[in-house]
C-alpha cells in the first residue's frame, strides 16, 4: 500500500503532539484492574473484586477518555480474557470473545438488562453493529467485564461471559461534560474519524425530580485500502466504509421520599453505512457486483436485496423502580428494546413479483427486519441474619421477530426464576451457592447452576474458585419451522429448526490474588470451559427440487431426510442448524500492577488460551481463532500532579487461518496453507498522554501503531496449474473475514470541558 502522507496531520499535528508529550501529558494513572474497586454484576450487589464471585475487570471512565475507541469491542482492547480481534464486520467494527468463546456467547448488559435481541435482524454478517450501540462515553461511570459463565443471573447468551455497561446516576447538583476528539491518519488511505460526547444532569426539583440528558454523534470517513501487492482490499469491513453513528438518551428520576425512586430512560441509536457501490451487498438493479470491484453493470430485473445506504437502529425505553425497605433493596425495570435493520430488500428477479407459494412476499419490497424484546425484570437483596446475603428474582420476556421474507413473524416467550445465597460461614471465608431456572414455550425448562468459593487468607492474599453453567437459547429465527432466512445475496432459502436444544457451558475456575497495600498487586486465574450442544449449520436435500426444465426432481425418489421447502423447486439444498459439537476452551488469565517509584507505574496483562473441538468432522482443530498469547503492557509516568505520559506494548501470537482440520479443506485452502501458514503473530506500540491545562479542562493525546507497522502486506506462492496467487498475511477473507487489518501510524486528540 502506497505512504500518502495527509498534509497536516502527517507533519505539524504528529510534531505538535511529540511536544506535548514531551512536556507532560495525565493524571495519576488509572489502571484498568483495580483490587479496590467495588463491582455489582458479579453478585448484583456491591461488592470489592477480590470478594466478588466471580473473575472480573473494571474500565473506569477515566480509563475510558485516556484512550480511542468506537465502540464498545475497542473499550475492551487489553483486558486479559478478552479477544476482540476474531474477525471484521461488514461495516468494520468488532466483536467480543471472552476465553477464546465466539463473540455470540458474550451477553452485553446496560445497567444490568440485557441489550442482545432475541433475534437475529442483522443476517449476513453484520452481527459487529450490536458493538456499536452503548450510550455516550461520558454517561459511562465504568465498565464491567465478568469472565465465564453467568447465566444463574442473566440468563441466555452469557456462555463466555458478561460485559455490563455501567452509567451515571442522577445528579444532585447541575453539572455537564462536552469532549470531542479526531483521528489523524498518517496514510490518507485510511479513513479519519471524528467524534463528540455531551452529558448533563442535575435537578429539575430539588430532592423530587432529577434529569440527564446525553448524546454523541461519530462520523467515520471511507478507506480505500491496497495490499502489498497492489491488489484492493474488500470494502465489507477490512477497508470500511464511510459511515455514521449517533446516539440520544434521557432519564427521569423521580423519588417520592428516601425509600422509593422511580425513572424512565429513553434511547435511540441509528447507526448508517454507505453502499452506493455494492461495497456491503449488490444494489438492486445491477449485476456482478462485489465489495472490491464494485458494481456497474445495470440489470434492472435482478433484485439482491441492498439500497445504497443501510441503517441499523435501536430504540430502548426502560420503566424502573427501586425501593429501599427494612429488610432490603427491591428492584423491578421494565424495558422495551425495538432492534431494526433498514435498507434491505425482498430478493428476487423481477421486481413486483411475488414469491412462489407464498404471494404475501414481494420481489423488490422493503425487507422488515425488526425484533421486539418486551423484558421485566424484579430482584431482592436482603441480608437473612449476620452471615447471609440472599438474593432472588425473576424474568420475564417476549420477543417478537419480523423479517419480510419470511410469511409469519417469530414469537417467543420465556420466563425464569433465579436465586443466590451468600453464606459468610467465617469472617475470611465465603460461600454462593445459585441456580436459576429457566421455562422456553419452544423446549421447556432448563437449570443453570453455580458455586463459587471465596477465602480472604490474609489481609494480602485471597484464594477463589468455583463451577457454574451458562447456556444459550437459540434466537427465535432459528427455532421457526420453516423459512427463516436468505444468504448467497439473496439467492438461497434458510430454514429454521424447531427441535434445537440450547448450547450449554460448564466453567471451572481458580484464582489467586495478592495486594500488598503499598504498591503491588496481582492476580492469576487458571479456567476450564466444557461447551456443549453446539449449534452447528449443515444442509438437507430439497425435496422439491426440479431440474433446469422444472419437469420432475432430479433425485426421484428424494433421500429419506430430505427436506419440503416449498417455493423454491430450483434450490437442490437447504440450509438446517443441527446440535452436534462438543468444545473445550481453557487457560490462564494474569494481571498485575507495579507502582516501583513514586511517579512511575507499570501494568500488564497476559492471557493464555487453548480451544479444541471436541466432536464433529472437524474433531482436534480450534474452536475459534483466538490467539494462543496475548500480551498487553503500559509504563506510565506521572510527570506532574496535572500531567502523565503512557507508553504501550502489545503482543498477539499466531492466528489459525483455518478452523478445519487439514484433510477437510479445499484444494485451493491446502496450497494458501501450506504456502503462506496461519495469520502472523505481531507486536504493535503506542505512546500517549493527558494533560488537565484547568481544573475544568483536559487534553488527551496518542500515537496508535507508534512504528507504522504495516498490516498489507501477505505472502506470494504459486497455485498447482502454474498460476501466481497472494494471500494477506494477517486477514483471511471468505464469506467473511477472520483477523483483522489494524491501521497504519494515526494521532489521536480529543478535549473534555466540565461544566
Amino acid at each position: 500500500m502506497s505512504h500518502t502522507p495527509t498534509a497536516l496531520p502527517g507533519s505539524r499535528a504528529f510534531v505538535g503532539t511529540l511536544a506535548l508529550l514531551a512536556t507532560s501529558v495525565a493524571l495519576a494513572n488509572q489502571e484498568s484492574v483495580r483490587l479496590a474497586d467495588t463491582v455489582v454484576t458479579a453478585a448484583g450487589y456491591e461488592q470489592k473484586i477480590t470478594d466478588a464471585p466471580a473473575s472480573i475487570s473494571v474500565i473506569s471512565q477515566e480509563d475510558l477518555q485516556r484512550n480511542r475507541y468506537s465502540n464498545l469491542a475497542q473499550a475492551l482492547d487489553g483486558v486479559e480474557g478478552v479477544d476482540i480481534r476474531q474477525g471484521t464486520g461488514k461495516t468494520g467494527g468488532l466483536n467480543i470473545s471472552l476465553r477464546g468463546m465466539p463473540s455470540e456467547y458474550t451477553l452485553i448488559l446496560i445497567d444490568g438488562r440485557r441489550q442482545n435481541p432475541g433475534g437475529d435482524v442483522t443476517p449476513n454478517g453484520f452481527g459487529d453493529t450490536n458493538t456499536s450501540f452503548m450510550p455516550p462515553m461520558s454517561a459511562i461511570e465504568r465498565i464491567e467485564v465478568i469472565r465465564g459463565p453467568m447465566s444463574t443471573l442473566y440468563g441466555s447468551d452469557a456462555i463466555g461471559g458478561v460485559v455490563n455497561i455501567i452509567t451515571k446516576k442522577v445528579s444532585n447538583e447541575w453539572g455537564a461534560t462536552a469532549s470531542i476528539d479526531h483521528v489523524f491518519q498518517e496514510d490518507s488511505d485510511y479513513g479519519e474519524s471524528s467524534r463528540i460526547n455531551l452529558y448533563t444532569s442535575g435537578p429539575l426539583v430539588e430532592d423530587l425530580v432529577g434529569l440527564t440528558l446525553r448524546g454523541s454523534f461519530y462520523d467515520r470517513e471511507a478507506s480505500d485500502l491496497t495490499f502489498s501487492d497492489g491488489s484492493n482490499v474488500s470494502k465489507r469491513g477490512a477497508s470500511p466504509v464511510e459511515g455514521e453513528n449517533f446516539t440520544v438518551g434521557t432519564r427521569l428520576n423521580f423519588t417520592p421520599g428516601d425509600q422509593h425512586s422511580f425513572f424512565v430512560d429513553f434511547e435511540r441509536g441509528v447507526q448508517t453505512y454507505n453502499n452506493d457501490d455494492c461495497q456491503l451487498g449488490t444494489l438492486d438493479g445491477r449485476a456482478g457486483g462485489n465489495a472490491i470491484a464494485g458494481c456497474t453493470t445495470l440489470d434492472p430485473d435482478n433484485i439482491s436485496g441492498y439500497k445504497d445506504e443501510l441503517k441499523f437502529e435501536r430504540n430502548q425505553v426502560v420503566l424502573g423502580h427501586e425501593a429501599r425497605l427494612g429488610f432490603g433493596q427491591w428492584s423491578n425495570t421494565l424495558t422495551r428494546n425495538v432492534t431494526e435493520t433498514l435498507g434491505r430488500t425482498i430478493p428476487g428477479d423481477g421486481v413486483g413479483t411475488p414469491y412462489d407459494e407464498y404471494p404475501s412476499i414481494i420481489v423488490g419490497n422493503d425487507r422488515e427486519l425488526k425484533s421486539t424484546d418486551l423484558i421485566f425484570d424484579t430482584k431482592l437483596v436482603a441480608p437473612v441474619g449476620d452471615s447471609h446475603i440472599t438474593t432472588v428474582g425473576a424474568q420475564w420476556w417476549d420477543i417478537k421477530t419480523e423479517d419480510g421474507i419470511a410469511p409469519e413473524t417469530f414469537d417467543r416467550q420465556i420466563w425464569a426464576l433465579f436465586a443466590e445465597n451468600e453464606w459468610r460461614m467465617r469472617d475470611d471465608l465465603a460461600l454462593t451457592l445459585g441456580g436459576r431456572y429457566e421455562d422456553h414455550d419452544a423446549f421447556g425448562g432448563h437449570f443453570s447452576p453455580r458455586a463459587y468459593l471465596v477465602w480472604n487468607t490474609t489481609d494480602n492474599w485471597t484464594l477463589k474458585g468455583g463451577v457454574s453453567r451458562g447456556y444459550k437459547t437459540p434466537s427465535v429465527n432459528a427455532l421457526h419451522g420453516g423459512v427463516n432466512g436468505l444468504s448467497n445475496q439473496g439467492q438461497v432459502a434458510t430454514v429454521g429448526n424447531p427441535d434445537l436444544d440450547p448450547e450449554i457451558s460448564t466453567n471451572t475456575e481458580f484464582g489467586i490474588y495478592y495486594d500488598n497495600l503499598a504498591n503491588f498487586n496481582a492476580n492469576l486465574t487458571v479456567f476450564h470451559n466444557k461447551f456443549k450442544d453446539k449449534i452447528q449449520s449443515t444442509s438437507r436435500y430439497n425435496c422439491n427440487y426440479n431440474d433446469e426444465n422444472g419437469d420432475e426432481p432430479i433425485q426421484n425418489p428424494p433421500p429419506a431426510d430430505c427436506y419440503n421447502l416449498v417455493g423454491f423447486d430450483d434450490q437442490g439444498s437447504v440450509g438446517w442448524d443441527v446440535n452436534v459439537d462438543e468444545a473445550v476452551t481453557q487457560g490462564v488469565e494474569v494481571s498485575g500492577k507495579w507502582q516501583f517509584a513514586p511517579a512511575w507505574s507499570i501494568r500488564a496483562h497476559y492471557t493464555y488460551t487453548d480451544s479444541e473441538q471436541k466432536s464433529g468432522e472437524n474433531k482436534g482443530a480450534p474452536l475459534t481463532n483466538t490467539p494462543e498469547h496475548l500480551v498487553t503492557a503500559r509504563l506510565t509516568w506521572d510527570a506532574t500532579a496535572q500531567a502523565s505520559v503512557w507508553l504501550q506494548g502489545e503482543y498477539r501470537s499466531e492466528r489459525e487461518r483455518f478452523l478445519q482440520n487439514y484433510e477437510n479443506l479445499s484444494g485451493a485452502n491446502k496450497q494458501l496453507l501450506d504456502a503462506a501458514g496461519d495469520l502472523k503473530a505481531y507486536e504493535v506500540f503506542s505512546l500517549g498522554g493527558t494533560f488537565r491545562a484547568t481544573e475544568n479542562l483536559s487534553f488527551n493525546a496518542a500515537i496508535y501503531n507508534l512504528l507504522d507497522k504495516d498490516f498489507t502486506k501477505g505472502t506470494s506462492y504459486t497455485l498447482v496449474n502454474g498460476s501466481p496467487a497472494w494471500v494477506s498475511d494477517y486477514i483471511q477473507t471468505g464469506r467473511s473475514v477472520d483477523g483483522t487489518l489494524e491501521e497504519g501510524r494515526r494521532l489521536w486528540v480529543s478535549a473534555t470541558y466540565d461544566f
